[in-house]
């Protein structure tokens, strides 16, 4: 019965979470419940193409964070490894809504695997640098897809079709805004309906996780340039791939390095190269496409600001003081006039231990643990660093090369066996480990009926 209370008072305080206190929720969470609605309609609209992408990216994401977690348990990972990035199971749904409906299975888990390593493991390392990796991806999906020739279909009959953005270049073709926003029409299998993109886009500012000023200026840029150009305002507003491009992946508080007072410059500079690549026929990629440019603009900028600011705080060398030594009722002895400032000798300073003093008689004294919270901040942060890179309690376990590259290979028997034969993990550990792997065998099995079944 205490269970169940817990469990209903839990419930309870679920709804103030998500609605009332968003804030106190962190971005995994907060975009994992934006993209629930872009699931949904891509669900709705593509049927069997978007729930194999979909789960094929997600069992990418699975075994992206099961080889993460394995690497930390076994040999250890530097401590900047994930520093704010975006949770595996996370980003492969972000990419996996930007795929068209025919992506091949292995282009889509390839691309949710590179967009992981490299906001993981690459992108941690470069700090100052405004440039989503997502954009990079697309870029690479860009590139893919025109090599192997496979595109947006019509989401009622299946047939191929370009994107409303394309028609509207080739033949002066305005599709209806209301059918934009509902989402009926050739697109991405996540992204097609621009109001699902609104309301995931809502929430995370309602979550304070992305910046509006990015978003209103974006808008305000293919505005400006559609008044001129005199184009449907109604219809280029209402594209769901660039609402997602520039409110899921541009406006990311974590990736915007500018100050918020620039942001809505930097979307309307965003915004118009949007406007003006689709001008010049390049469709539905012109909204990565004009985020890539401006953003590697913004991060020139901020290195090169860093760059000055550098050299300007570099403390200049001066000269020793010289000092005038003269006692009270003596003249003043010529030789020691200009003579330098003696330098003191620097002395060492006593280290005070947490554990025990040196003048009690009693004291007990008991080993320091690793990460002992009873030290300073400072003492703590340099033990977990330690651990990290010269190798801790966490480096003792698998030592054969073989066996780590099959446990992060792939969830396996073998991987099993070496779950449960290893010293250093725990038990709830490894209880988690083996729910993940029948998760991924159940998973498997689902896909490997899909796929039969598709064919």
């Amino acid at each position: 019965m205490l269970v169940v209370r817990q469990l209903g008072r839990a419930l309870h305080g679920v709804p103030q979470l998500l609605l009332v206190q968003p804030e106190q929720l962190n971005y995994d969470l907060a975009y994992a419940l934006a993209l629930l609605p872009l699931v949904i309609a891509g669900i709705v609209f593509f049927l069997q193409d978007a729930l194999l992408l979909f789960a094929i990216s997600f069992l990418s994401g699975i075994v992206c964070l099961l080889a993460l977690q394995l690497a930390r348990l076994t040999f250890g990972l530097p401590a900047w490894i994930g520093f704010r990035a975006t949770h595996p199971l996370v980003a492969s749904v972000l990419i996996a809504c930007f795929f068209p409906p025919r992506t091949p299975a292995w282009v889509a888990a390839t691309m949710v695997i590179l967009f992981i390593v490299i906001d993981t493991v690459i992108w941690p390392q470069l700090q100052r640098v405004m440039l989503h990796p997502a954009l990079i991806v697309f870029g690479v999906l860009f590139l893919i897809q025109r090599q192997l020739g496979f595109g947006y279909v019509n989401p009622f009959d299946g047939r191929h079709l370009d994107d409303p953005l394309t028609l509207w270049y080739k033949l002066q073709l305005v599709i209806d805004p209301v059918k934009l926003y509902v989402g009926n029409v050739s697109g991405p299998i996540g992204v097609t309906s621009a109001g699902a993109v609104l309301i995931g886009a809502t929430y995370l500012w309602y979550t304070r996780k992305i910046s509006l000023g990015v978003v209103t200026g974006f808008l305000c840029g293919i505005a400006a340039v559609a008044l001129v150009i005199r184009s449907d305002l109604g219809f280029q507003l209402a594209s769901g791939p660039s609402l997602f491009l520039a409110g899921y992946i541009a406006a990311d508080r974590r990736r915007v390095l500018i100050p918020e007072r620039f942001t809505f410059a930097f979307g309307v500079a965003a915004g118009m190269a949007t406007m003006i690549l689709r001008w010049y026929g390049e469709g539905q990629q012109a909204a990565w496409q004009g985020l890539l440019l401006v953003s590697v603009v913004a991060t020139i900028a901020i290195r090169a600001q860093d760059l000055l600011r550098g050299r300007v705080r570099v403390p200049k060398r001066t000269a020793p003081l010289r000092t005038l030594s003269v006692e009270s009722g003596e003249p003043p002895d010529p030789h020691r006039l200009w003579a330098p400032v003696r330098q003191e000798a620097p002395q060492a300073v006593m280290a005070m231990s947490p554990v025990a003093t040196a003048y009690s008689r009693a004291a007990n004294v008991r080993p320091v643990r690793s990460f002992d919270m009873q030290t300073d901040s400072n003492d703590l942060v340099r033990q977990m660093r330690r651990a990290a890179t010269r190798g801790g309690p966490v480096r003792g376990g698998i030592r054969s090369p073989l066996a780590i590259g099959l446990a992060l290979a792939i969830i396996n028997p073998v991987g099993l066996v070496l779950t449960w034969t290893t010293r250093s993990l725990n038990r709830p550990t490894r209880l988690l480990l083996t729910g993940i792997s029948l998760i991924w065998y159940l998973a498997a099995a689902g896909l490997a009926f899909l796929l039969l079944t598709h064919r």
